[in-house]
């Protein structure tokens, strides 16, 4: 098979995907490249998106602490939403708004347990904020659990079906090895939410569980 036709088939697999699921096999394949092929990418990215005023706009609004604190107030669904659209912004060293993420994300994660909705939306913020270069090994660790607690809501609502169980353990290792342990973690997470979302047939991010969900918040605004 010629190289064309091989990057036709990854990109008609690619189109398949949502875009969490496009950000984590991309960041999948670059953790493979070299540091000049990273910095080359890097370089056409900035360039493509140098005019782009939309996106900086959105990555100022990201990283701006009062304005993500205010979102408490909207209600649920526009919270998911912005938290979806912004969370993927926040700078890896703005340690004031990402504690304002995982504050709605607590919220977002706990309403969506108890009222089985934005199950989806769940699972991929969870795939950000794991990756997330903001993120600490006490947050991960944080973030496991909730894994746990997702996949329990899931396992008692889907019990009919059969699915595997995981077999890989979340961990994290440290150095220059730690963004890639997560970046697989999310990945090899993938299959068991298949059965639960019928409507993909390209695999999807999935996450396994175990323990108590934390005290409840009824609601987020």
């Amino acid at each position: 098979m010629m190289f064309r036709d091989q990057v036709g088939i990854l990109a008609g697999w690619f189109k398949g995907w949502n875009e969490c699921e496009q950000t984590v096999a991309l960041l999948s394949l670059l953790k493979r490249i070299s540091r000049t092929q990273a910095r080359f990418l890097q370089l056409c990215l900035e360039h493509s998106l140098s005019d782009c005023t939309e996106i900086h706009i959105l990555e100022s609004e990201a990283n701006n602490a009062a304005i993500v604190n205010q979102w408490h107030q909207e209600p649920k669904e526009k919270v998911v939403s912005l938290l979806l659209s912004h969370l993927p912004l926040l700078q890896p060293r703005n340690t004031e708004a990402k504690s304002e993420y995982m504050n709605l994300l607590r919220k977002v994660l706990t309403y969506s347990i108890e009222s089985n909705l934005f199950i989806e939306e769940s699972r991929q913020l969870l795939s950000y904020a794991l990756i997330h270069p903001a993120t600490t090994l006490e947050d991960r660790n944080s973030l496991a659990l909730w894994l746990n607690h997702l996949e329990e809501r899931m396992s008692s609502n889907y019990s009919s079906q059969s699915r595997g169980r995981l077999e890989t353990v979340y961990h994290v290792r440290q150095g220059s090895d730690e963004w890639q342990s997560q970046t697989e973690s999310v990945i090899d997470m993938g299959h068991s939410w298949q059965d639960k979302t019928p409507s993909r047939e390209n695999g999807h991010l999935s996450f396994h569980p175990s323990s108590s969900v934390p005290s409840a918040m009824n609601s987020i605004g």
